[in-house]
C-alpha cells in the first residue's frame, strides 16, 4: 500500500511539471505589441498561438508585400494555422520607418544612393530579435521557425537567408517576389550581389537553405513600385512568375557549376494570381510537410 501511494503520488507531480512547463496560453486582444528592442525604429508584430499550445509548436513567421497591410496577410494564415496547429506572426513595417523598396523589400541594408547602412538597423537583422522576444513573453522553447513572405515579403524572404546564413529558420516560402536578387557578382544589389556591404556572401550557404519560390501561374501583370517596375526588374522578365523562375534557373545553373547542393525549390500554383490568399495553402503544404 505505501509503495501504490508512493508510485501514485510521484506520477501526479510528474505529469504536473510536464502540464506546467508545456501549456501555452492564448494570445489576448488586441493580439499584438510593439517591438522596440533593437537599434531600428519601432515594428508592430501580430500574434496568434493556437489552443492547446505547447513549449514546442510550430512558429510561422510572416511578411507581408508592398501594402504593409500586416492584418490581412496574418488573416490569411489564421484557419490553416487552427487546422494545422501552428502559431503565427506577422512582420508590421511601418512605411513611415520604412517607406521604400530598398528599406523593405532589400531589407534596409542600403539606402536608394548605394550608402551603407550599420546592420543593427538592417530590417532582416530584426526578425531573430522578435523571434527570441515572441519565444520569452510566452514560453516557447522552439529552436527555430518557418518563414513565408508575398511580392515584397517574398523577396524579402530569399534575401534575408542570403544576408542571414545562421538564422534560425527550418523552411521557408519566397512567393511572387516582386523582383528577385540573383546570384551575380556583376549586377549591382538588390537585383545582383554586386556591392553588397558584406565583404563576402556565402552562396554555398544560401543555396542550403531549404526554401520554396512559390509562384503563380497566373501572375503575369507589371508590378507598380519604382525598383519593381524599373529598368534592373524589367530586365529579370515582365512579371512575377517569370523573375521567381529566372531565380531559380539561375541559382540552378550555378549550383551545377560551383558544385553546391541546392535545397531549393520551384513550385507553380496553377490557376492562382498574385494572389497572398490563396498561395499561402500551397505554401503551408510545403512548410509544414503536408500531405497534397
Amino acid at each position: 500500500m505505501i509503495l501504490f501511494r508512493f508510485t501514485f503520488l510521484f506520477f501526479i507531480c510528474f505529469f504536473s511539471k510536464i502540464f506546467s512547463e508545456t501549456s501555452i496560453k492564448l494570445v489576448s486582444p488586441p493580439w499584438g505589441y510593439v517591438f522596440n528592442d533593437w537599434d531600428g525604429p519601432p515594428i508592430d508584430v501580430i500574434n496568434y498561438i493556437p489552443p492547446n499550445a505547447t513549449q514546442h509548436t510550430p512558429l510561422l513567421v510572416v511578411i507581408p508585400g508592398a501594402s504593409r497591410d500586416a492584418q490581412r496577410f496574418h488573416g490569411s494564415w489564421l484557419d490553416l494555422a487552427k487546422k494545422h496547429h501552428f502559431s503565427v506572426l506577422t512582420i508590421g513595417a511601418g512605411k513611415e520607418y520604412f517607406p521604400d523598396e530598398y528599406s523593405y523589400n532589400a531589407g534596409n541594408v542600403i539606402d536608394e544612393k548605394g550608402n551603407s547602412i550599420d546592420k543593427s538597423k538592417w530590417l532582416f537583422s530584426a526578425i531573430e530579435l522578435i523571434f527570441k522576444d515572441f519565444k520569452e513573453k510566452h514560453g516557447f522553447k522552439i529552436k527555430n521557425f518557418n518563414l513565408f513572405g508575398h511580392s515584397a515579403g517574398g523577396g524579402f524572404v530569399h534575401r534575408y537567408l542570403l544576408f542571414n546564413p545562421n538564422a534560425p529558420v527550418n523552411k521557408s516560402v519566397s512567393a511572387n517576389p516582386a523582383f528577385v536578387t540573383l546570384p551575380d557578382p556583376k549586377i549591382e544589389y538588390p537585383f545582383g550581389l554586386k556591392k553588397t556591404p558584406l565583404k563576402k556572401l556565402n552562396i554555398k550557404s544560401w543555396f542550403n537553405q531549404n526554401m520554396a519560390i512559390v509562384l503563380g501561374s497566373n501572375d503575369l501583370g507589371p508590378r507598380t513600385k519604382p525598383l519593381s517596375n524599373g529598368p534592373m526588374a524589367k530586365a529579370q522578365g515582365p512579371n512575377c512568375l517569370t523573375r521567381g523562375k529566372l531565380l531559380f534557373e539561375e541559382a540552378t545553373t550555378m549550383a551545377k557549376r560551383k558544385k553546391y547542393q541546392l535545397n531549393w525549390e520551384l513550385i507553380i500554383a496553377n490557376g492562382v494570381g498574385h494572389d497572398n490568399y490563396n498561395i499561402a495553402p500551397i505554401a503551408c503544404n510545403y512548410l509544414f510537410d503536408l500531405k497534397k
